[in-house]
């Protein structure tokens, strides 16, 4: 409802969105999806040097515990989770999309 009352707010998602524990943000993703028609009002960022999101070891068999910081090139992984959470229409290159213009909105570059 916050989103409704102001237009330029923007929620940040970070790795942290991919871990199990951590339901409450992927609801805020499926909420935001169901009842808006409009771009996903997000930005997606990283929990630098701490939290490496915990679907990038799906695609790096072997490196569990081996990448001990996070950083920007991670984005895109958080961004692939975003996708899944948010339903069949949403794939990581759109969430990638939206979450850049939205970080154009934000700080009007």
């Amino acid at each position: 409802r916050l989103l409704d009352h102001f237009p330029n707010l923007r929620i940040g998602i970070t790795g942290v969105i991919t871990f199990a524990t951590n339901a409450n943000t992927s609801a805020v993703i499926q909420n935001m999806v169901s009842q808006s028609s409009g771009p996903l009002r997000i930005l997606l960022e990283t929990d630098a040097p701490y939290m490496v999101p915990a679907n990038l070891y799906e695609s790096l068999e072997g490196m569990k515990g081996k990448l001990p910081l996070c950083h920007t090139a991670m984005v895109p992984w958080t961004a692939e989770f975003v996708a899944k959470v948010a339903g069949e229409a949403w794939t990581a290159d759109r969430v990638m999309q939206e979450a850049r213009e939205s970080a154009r909105h934000v700080y009007g570059v």
